[in-house]
């Protein structure tokens, strides 16, 4: 199975031989992450975490591997008046760098707040960017990413949560894999969860391995699929167990997948869901009615 992994920064020493009492030159702030351009585009607030890979610099990525032909960016959002609109204006930043073509498809799950205003009103600036799709009830991360899904319109499509936890220009990450690979996994490092979803993530990875057989890091988060081949998967699950079902179901199909590190960042706004006791429940139960429904997934394809 293929892997990326970020190399770290490194920032020049000084120089040891200066003479004694010299004032040396001050360092750029940007000299510590190497990996990106003195831009405004990259404030502060969106400096790696520790422990996380450098962010890399999405035209130096395409430069180098290629952009992607077409990319419908789906932004999933229940609840998230405080983050959505940055996660777009990110999206648009990032997404005419790494494809040819792009579009943004806000799926509003059914939110109580704001989440569909701002929705709405990013459609009307950005007509030709962002479509707002809106569930008049909250149909679960399923039923979001299957709206997104059947919605999509360009070659390849990912997944984007409209909580900030995921920044878009980690999206050039999977660029390198797009020869080889239908789904290219994104699995976080430096995660600082809570002890809840540590716990919740040993035993989803164990009962993966056990009913289907797959060994994939990190289920859950930022993937990059080949439109054509998730778009025809017929998904029935509605939580975060879908997930699951779009591996298993593509691999059955004989999907190539890749895996690259890629980050997470701590919430700053809304509330997570999925850490409650009767989600976790809930997975459990799909991934068992999965295990009998369709079986063992084939060994991923390299």
């Amino acid at each position: 199975m293929t892997e990326a992994v970020a190399g770290d920064a490194k920032v020049p020493e000084p120089d040891g031989k200066a003479a004694a009492g010299a004032a040396l030159p001050a360092e750029p702030a940007v000299e510590k992450h190497a990996s990106r351009p003195p831009s405004l585009d990259y404030a502060p607030h969106r400096q790696p975490h520790p422990g996380q890979p450098p962010l890399p610099v999405p035209a130096d990525a395409a430069a180098a591997h290629g952009k992607l032909p077409g990319l419908s960016v789906i932004v999933t959002a229940y609840n998230e008046e405080g983050a959505l609109e940055d996660v777009v204006e990110a999206v648009r930043r990032v997404a005419p760098q790494i494809s040819e073509r792009h579009e943004i498809l806000i799926v509003n799950d059914g939110s109580r707040d704001k989440t569909g205003e701002i929705a709405n009103r990013l459609g009307e600036k950005y007509p030709a960017e962002v479509r707002p799709i809106h569930h008049p009830f909250n149909l679960g991360f399923g039923g979001a990413q299957k709206t997104g899904f059947l919605n999509s319109r360009y070659e390849w499509c990912s997944l984007v949560p409209g909580d900030h936890q995921f920044f878009p220009e980690d999206l050039a990450h999977f660029l390198p894999f797009t020869k080889d690979a239908d789904i290219v996994v994104g699995y976080r490092v430096g995660r600082k969860d809570s002890r809840m979803r540590r716990i919740n993530t040993k035993m989803f990875r164990f009962v993966m391995r056990i009913l289907f057989g797959v060994t994939l890091r990190d289920l859950n988060w930022v993937k990059l699929f080949r439109r054509d081949l998730v778009s025809h998967l017929e998904l029935e699950f509605r939580g975060i167990g879908v997930d699951a079902e779009v591996v298993v179901k593509a691999a059955r199909k004989g999907c190539r997948f890749a895996e690259t590190q890629v980050g997470y960042h701590p919430r700053t706004t809304g509330v997570s869901t999925g850490d409650k006791f009767i989600n976790v429940v809930i997975t459990i139960l799909e991934l068992v009615y999965l295990s009998f429904t369709v079986g063992r997934a084939r060994k991923p394809k390299k």
